[in-house]
């Protein structure tokens, strides 16, 4: 028997979302606004400080890009610096993904060794305007489904 269609904001997600036990936090999180790679781009953070979930803003040794998306380098270094640097040295990092194979970093790490994030705001804008990463082979649909919060119609 298929599990009950969970319903979030009156719309019904995926049955794949139901997968697995469910997941208990016995800790509070707290929500950051950590806008820059996106202007929706978000920090989660354990209440007692000790984890922080940055998404795409803070990787480790690196950061999201910011050339669409209506991304924004200076905001994206004021996030930083401002949301997640702030957080006491020894709080584990565990960014949306990694393309080394790296899970966990600390805010110290990122503050001192981040070959990006130690820059001077006026340096990251620099060199963030000027990577010239390849456009992204499904971008064209990961935009507007982002933008859309990933709802998509579904043609019967």
């Amino acid at each position: 028997m298929a599990p009950a269609a969970l319903r979030v904001a009156g719309r019904r997600l995926s049955q794949h979302s139901l997968a697995g036990a469910p997941v208990l936090l016995r800790q509070a999180l707290e929500t950051r606004a950590s806008p820059g790679h996106t202007p929706g781009c978000v920090t989660f953070v354990l209440n007692d400080h000790s984890m922080a979930f940055t998404g795409d803003a803070l990787l480790i040794r690196g950061c999201g890009r910011t050339d669409f998306q209506q991304g924004c380098a200076k905001t994206l270094y004021h996030s930083v610096h401002e949301k997640i640097f702030t957080l006491p040295g020894d709080c584990l990092i565990y960014p949306a993904h990694d393309y080394h194979g790296l899970t966990v970093s600390t805010v110290e790490e990122e503050r001192t060794l981040n070959p990006r994030l130690t820059l001077s705001c006026e340096e990251f804008v620099k060199v963030m305007d000027n990577l010239n990463l390849p456009k992204p082979q499904q971008i064209d649909i990961a935009v507007p489904a982002n933008m859309r919060c990933g709802v998509q119609t579904l043609s019967s």
